[in-house]
């Protein structure tokens, strides 16, 4: 069965379609797609054709699709204090998962933390800025290995689970509504 979601951002659409490979799509073309293959979960990343630096993160887990918009970060790993790290902005972003419950720090301050213990994904992430930007770090398994993406000016985009009826999708959950979303493939 494959599996639809959509969600929408600065009036541009974005959909991930996990069938047996994921892609994702924004406004209808593919920036991002895994080989087939069985998978728990899956997390793709790609950059918008838009000529900017701004890339939409997705991560499907199980029915759950987290979605951010926003500038992916290089993370470095430090194996001997187990905290992925990057820079941005002149500021220090660190990120560990110590007794299974993330933290994220900027500047060695804590500014976010998982409230309980063992997810499989969790999305940690500073306040926002007067323009409604964050500053997120991604934790996600790959396999049996822990990975963190950093990404910079972030925003959340949420994700609805659809169904696909012609050429359109249309959310599952009479509660969920966005405009009309055409998918082709």
């Amino acid at each position: 069965m494959i599996q639809y979601y959509a969600g929408e951002w600065e009036d541009h659409k974005i959909v991930f379609v996990n069938e047996n490979s994921e892609k994702l799509l924004f406004d209808g073309k593919t920036i991002a797609e895994n080989k087939p293959g069985i998978r728990f979960s899956a997390t793709l990343a790609g950059e918008l054709p838009t000529g900017s630096d701004i890339s939409v993160f997705a991560h499907l887990d199980g029915c759950n699709c987290a979605c951010v918009v926003g500038k992916i970060l290089e993370t470095l790993y430090d194996k001997d204090t187990k905290t992925f790290y990057t820079e941005y902005n002149g500021h220090k972003i660190e990120c560990n998962n110590k007794k299974m419950k993330a933290a994220m720090f900027i500047d060695g301050k804590e500014v976010d933390k998982e409230d309980n213990g063992f997810h499989s994904y969790q999305i940690l992430g500073s306040a926002a800025d007067e323009n409604g930007k964050r500053i997120m770090a991604a934790i996600y398994g790959e396999g049996l290995k822990l990975k963190c993406t950093f990404i910079a000016e972030a925003e959340n985009v949420k994700m609805v689970m659809c169904q696909k009826q012609g050429g359109e999708l249309i959310p599952v959950s009479a509660s969920d509504s966005f405009g009309v979303i055409y998918i082709d493939n």
